[in-house]
């Protein structure tokens, strides 16, 4: 039975003492401690630690679900509302509504009838102004019919011009529901019958000139 504090020679084999740093046999070099050349120390084995890399997550919408905007309610509790969408928009000049009689014929008189060519062309532009964008019409300017139209006709444009546009003064305010009668009629009765009683012409562009500004005044407060 070999002695438990002998080891063995690395070289040789022999038995040597424990711990001897040379054998007594051969001479060859030993380590250190011999007894750590027969027995390898146990390594304690390292956890290994597995890493795993961190799940990488995506933003994924809500399905089947609406979202509906609620605006703030006002301060007081009122809810503001659009304003109301008008069908007519509100005109960018006013239309002159101080046509009278007397001031037609008097200045008329006094300008040699300028005056009231002057008059007559504003009375066929306005009514374009105001009508036009509903029947699709268009009054010839007056003095155009007074001064060309008329004369190369013997006068039968004319008298067809104060039929349209009388005709027309009158769609115009039944349209806007101005309890107003005037019209085609009272032309022919006033200023063509008329003029056989002399006063009849007056009372047309009395009323005519009563009527446009009913209309005018109508279309600059709503256009």
């Amino acid at each position: 039975m070999e002695n438990q504090n002998m080891a063995k020679c690395v070289n040789c084999g022999n038995p040597i003492p424990q711990n001897a740093y040379f054998c007594v046999s051969c001479g060859a070099k030993q380590p250190a401690y011999s007894g750590a050349s027969n027995q390898q120390p146990q390594q304690q084995a390292q956890p290994v630690y597995q890493q795993t890399p961190p799940q990488q997550q995506y933003y994924q919408p809500p399905q089947d679900q609406t979202v509906s905007y609620q605006a703030p309610p006002q301060q007081g509790g009122y809810q503001q509302t659009p304003p109301p969408q008008y069908a007519n928009p509100m005109p960018v000049t006013q239309l002159r509504t101080d046509r009278s009689l007397l001031k037609y014929f008097l200045l008329s008189l006094i300008t040699f009838g300028i005056y009231g060519l002057v008059v007559m062309c504003n009375v066929s532009s306005d009514i374009n102004v105001v009508a036009s964008r509903y029947d699709g019409k268009k009054t010839m300017n007056y003095l155009l019919m007074a001064l060309i139209i008329a004369p190369l006709t013997l006068g039968i444009y004319g008298i067809i011009w104060f039929h349209t546009f009388s005709e027309r003064l009158g769609n115009e305010l039944n349209r806007r529901g101005i309890a107003y009668s005037f019209g085609a009629s009272d032309f022919w009765l006033w200023n063509v019958l008329g003029s056989l009683i002399i006063v009849g012409p007056f009372i047309y562009y009395a009323k005519m000139f009563k009527a446009m500004n009913f209309i005018c005044e109508d279309y600059n407060r709503r256009g």
